[in-house]
């Protein structure tokens, strides 16, 4: 996108029909009614998530981190995306998942996926008090914007969405909103990851034991 300053805010789930657009009719959002192109495919729910590369700070050092890494815990992961924590909508995304996640605890692994740097998204945790995701950095090659196809060809940063990958590495909920400044469908997606959950939990014997 160009700097015009934004400051604006079953087991099997079916895409959402915003998405669902996104991939099949048309590769551009809009910001305040204006289109922008998106560079990539968005990927299809019940393939699998495609591989990618982010990045975050640990110890005065860039840490790069794959798709691998999140699903080592062996749950499902949320990844919540969004250009920038300097703009109120993309805070709010932020603060929602967080806030919604924690009553999941360790059954699920949240991400906050921008283009910021990553000491800045360090910054924004701090700020904002984040405790129940993690962040993690597009910026230096976008990488994942162009394998989830939701890079902003112009700017080449990230427009919003939500992605819900299975623990075995399947895209199981996809969202692009149409508008940059619209927040994304949070219930839609929660669902989709405790429907994940609930299957993952073991099922009670038919007959008592005793």
């Amino acid at each position: 996108m160009k700097d015009h300053g934004m400051t604006d805010s079953d087991s099997e789930t079916s895409i959402p029909a915003t998405a669902d657009a996104s991939r099949k009719q048309r590769a551009f959002i809009t910001f305040h009614g204006e289109p922008y192109a998106l560079s990539g495919v968005i990927p299809e729910v019940g393939s699998p998530a495609p591989d990618f590369r982010l990045h975050s700070w640990y110890e005065a050092s860039r840490v790069e981190i794959p798709l691998s890494n999140f699903l080592a815990n062996g749950v499902p992961v949320l990844l919540s995306v969004f250009a920038s924590f300097d703009t109120p909508t993309s805070r709010l995304q932020a603060k929602v998942f967080d806030n919604r996640l924690r009553a999941f605890g360790e059954t699920v692994l949240g991400v906050q996926i921008s283009s910021d740097l990553p000491f800045t998204i360090n910054r924004a945790f701090r700020n904002e008090e984040l405790m129940s995701t993690v962040g993690a950095s597009d910026y230096f090659d976008r990488n994942f914007g162009r394998a989830y196809g939701v890079l902003l060809e112009d700017s080449a940063v990230l427009t919003r969405a939500v992605f819900v990958i299975d623990a075995a590495g399947i895209l199981r909920y996809a969202e692009v909103p149409e508008e940059v400044t619209f927040e994304p469908d949070y219930d839609a997606a929660l669902s989709v990851l405790e429907s994940l959950v609930h299957e993952a939990e073991p099922q009670a014997s038919a007959d008592p034991v005793f």
